[in-house]
C-alpha cells in the first residue's frame, strides 16, 4: 500500500453504502505508518498499520488498522479492518466488531499512474 495513492472504491456503512462521502480523496499510505487523505485544498494526516490477530475468532487474520481525523466524515474509517482481499491494486477490509447484523465493508483502489 506505499506505492501510490488510493481512493476509497466502496464503502457500506451501517446498512447503507457510502461511498459518495469519499469522492476525490486521495489517500497515501506512507512510511512511518502515516496516512494523507487529501481533497483540492484539504489535507488530514492520520496512522495506519497492519497486523496479524491475536483473537480467538480472527485468528491469523491479517488487520489493517486506521486513525484518521479530526473531520467526521473519516470517523467511520477508523477501527481495526479485517482484510479479505488484496491484489496489490486494490483491498477489500471488512469490519465486523458490531456482529453478524453490522457489518461494514471498505474497499481501497490504487490510482492509476498519471
Amino acid at each position: 500500500v506505499k506505492d501510490g495513492t488510493w481512493r476509497v472504491s466502496y464503502f457500506y456503512n451501517s446498512g447503507k453504502n457510502e461511498t459518495v462521502n469519499f469522492e476525490g480523496y486521495n489517500f497515501i499510505f506512507g512510511d512511518s505508518n502515516i496516512m494523507n487523505a487529501n481533497k483540492e485544498a484539504n489535507s488530514y494526516t492520520g496512522q495506519w498499520f497492519v497486523s496479524k490477530s491475536t483473537s480467538d475468532n480472527d485468528l491469523f487474520s491479517t488487520i489493517f488498522g486506521i486513525s484518521i481525523g479530526p473531520n467526521d466524515i473519516f470517523q467511520d474509517l477508523n477501527g481495526d479492518w479485517k482484510v479479505i482481499e488484496n491484489t496489490g491494486s486494490s483491498i477489500t477490509l471488512k469490519d465486523d466488531s458490531h456482529g453478524e447484523t453490522a457489518i461494514d465493508y471498505l474497499t481501497f483502489e490504487k490510482n492509476p499512474v498519471q
